[in-house]
């Protein structure tokens, strides 16, 4: 590693720290001590809310003509960071003053042999020399995604360049860039990345992925975690989610790309859709739930930042949520999640939303009226794309296990969230002008790859989860049913 590319890296960590402390402050202003627990899980939705914010950040310095520098960045941040340790730490007196801070620290779910958080084993082991094997192939560029070459890297390159975003690139009749209407987050962090490097560095804009893939194995231990999965599947698990999207995040050649923020946002939005934590429980109370609901409207907005695939993704994750919301605490609990859950998504949608109207920026090859006759080319060629050679059969789990996923009660917001996500997909294809069959074998197997995680993470839960270990363990709903 040269001293440059050293350095390079060194400022995309940097970035990185600012934004977990960023998303922590975050979620204390918002929820609480309660804010402290949940693990490594807390910590990974904290940092993929800290780059929303930092993305928002990056969007009002442009907006209000301020030129992005080091000083300005910081700077931006450094009040961001203030304004909400501040509130976050009104809310940790108010909270010790009521005598409650006591017992933030409990865990959201339950019993003791499945609730508890197993020490590091040979399964995180083995996850984590994955996580290095596929950062190592990264920086060597060797594994990056043309879509870096003609898309996300050189819009960040050109917002670096130009100190802000660079809408006369966006918008050049010649249509110099590829896809101009999409959102800017991962753009706008590689161009904050090449500002505090002093340079762009291609070989350390990489590591985001990376960072991403590091970032999905607390989220799968939290879903098992909460849905009360053995210690020895964990490991096992945790083995095959890291082993599975190391293997095609290298094969498909992905670093550098928008996929990885796609199937991040949905493992880490997984534990408050399957086991949201209960407001009135003594696991927390209200301030763990406020917690769940925030961090969920975390992964949200990521998704909604990253690709016009994610809003379609934050609809999906904001709605259940708020279902289940409302199911378990009427319309009162409905309330009370809807700002937290769906306001962080809303706060990045609205300004791309409106920016792409103000500079003409959206599409006209974006779907249009469901025509059924493109049914006879989108059906084969999606399933020649689940045999893609790269996901070497493992695709096909998708639409195998999405039926028994949506039977069990445990694992049923995960096949319905995919499920909704997939369906959204066929949709496109099947409304798009774009001619069918290139349009699904050029774009299919990249978008499973923001679904097979979250279902890897599922069917371990399902395969080994407590009920299928002890049946006198169920959990027993009224009138005497068992799940």
């Amino acid at each position: 590693m040269t001293g440059a590319g050293a350095l390079a890296a060194l400022a995309l960590a940097a970035l990185a720290a600012a934004a977990v402390l960023l998303g922590r402050a975050l979620t204390a202003a918002v929820a609480g001590p309660a804010a402290r627990g949940r693990g490594g899980w807390g910590w990974a939705a904290d940092a993929l809310g800290g780059l929303a914010a930092l993305h928002l950040l990056l969007l009002a310095l442009d907006l209000a003509g301020v030129r992005w520098t080091r000083a300005t960045l910081a700077g931006a941040w450094l009040m961001a960071a203030a304004a909400a340790a501040a509130l976050a730490g009104w809310r940790a007196r108010r909270a010790a003053g009521a005598g409650v801070a006591a017992s933030v620290e409990a865990p959201a779910a339950a019993p003791a042999d499945g609730g508890a958080r197993p020490r590091p084993g040979w399964g995180e082991l083995v996850a984590a020399a994955a996580v290095a094997l596929y950062a190592a192939l990264a920086w060597t560029r060797w594994i990056a995604t043309p879509d870096f070459v003609y898309h996300w890297g050189v819009k960040g390159r050109r917002y670096h360049l130009a100190g802000g975003i660079d809408w006369a690139f966006l918008t050049d009749p010649l249509g110099l860039a590829q896809h101009p209407d999409y959102p800017n987050l991962l753009p706008d962090l590689y161009a904050a990345a090449a500002v505090l490097a002093g340079r762009f560095d291609e070989r350390a804009q990489m590591l985001w992925s990376a960072l991403l893939l590091a970032l999905l194995l607390p989220a799968a231990g939290e879903t098992w975690r909460r849905l009360e999965t053995s210690a020895a599947a964990r490991r096992i698990g945790i083995v095959a989610v890291a082993a599975a999207a190391a293997m095609f995040g290298i094969g498909y050649r992905l670093a550098g790309g928008g996929e990885w923020n796609l199937a991040v946002a949905l493992a880490v939005a997984l534990p408050p859709l399957v086991a949201p934590a209960a407001r009135d429980g003594a696991a927390g109370g209200p301030g763990a739930a406020l917690a769940d609901d925030l961090r969920l409207g975390f992964a949200a907005a990521f998704a909604a930042g990253s690709k016009l695939e994610g809003t379609a993704l934050a609809a999906v994750l904001v709605a259940l949520h708020l279902v289940r919301r409302a199911r378990a605490g009427g319309a009162g609990g409905l309330l009370r999640a809807a700002l937290p859950a769906a306001l962080p998504a809303a706060l990045v949608v609205t300004p791309w939303l409106a920016a792409s109207l103000h500079h003409g920026l959206l599409s006209p090859s974006h779907p249009g009226a469901l025509d059924p006759a493109r049914a006879a080319a989108v059906l084969p060629a999606v399933a020649e794309a689940l045999a893609t050679r790269e996901w070497h059969g493992i695709a096909w789990l998708l639409p195998l296990l999405l039926p028994a996923l949506a039977w069990s009660r445990r694992t049923r917001p995960v096949a319905l969230a995919c499920g909704l996500q997939l369906a959204f997909y066929l949709w496109v294809y099947l409304a798009s002008p774009l001619e069918p069959r290139f349009y699904v074998l050029s774009s299919f197997p990249r978008l499973l790859f923001h679904l097979l995680p979250a279902t890897l993470i599922a069917a371990v839960a399902l395969v080994a989860g407590r009920p299928f270990r002890d049946p006198a363990a169920a959990p027993t709903y009224p009138h005497g049913r068992r799940c």
